[in-house]
């Protein structure tokens, strides 16, 4: 009996994991979209390296804190 619950769960089990839905989208973005996307720059709060400034967001190597959004009058002005 053991060995027929272990069967039935197993084979519970596989047929779950071969169920996966593509939940991946296309978008079109349009051309002021993408450009808008492309001018974001990020920089550190705390300003420990100046005014350097990134293409994508995350952390900053020197003091860990999240990279804030900065103008794109000030990333210009570098």
């Amino acid at each position: 009996m053991r060995k027929l619950i272990y069967l039935v769960a197993f084979s519970a089990l596989l047929a779950c994991s071969d169920k996966k839905e593509n939940t991946e989208t296309v978008t079109e973005e349009t051309p002021a979209a993408v450009e808008t996307t492309a001018a974001k720059h990020y920089a550190c709060p705390m300003k420990c390296e100046g005014e350097k400034t990134y293409d994508a967001a995350g952390t900053c190597p020197v003091c860990k804190m999240d990279l804030a959004e900065v103008a794109m009058a000030e990333a210009d002005s570098l």
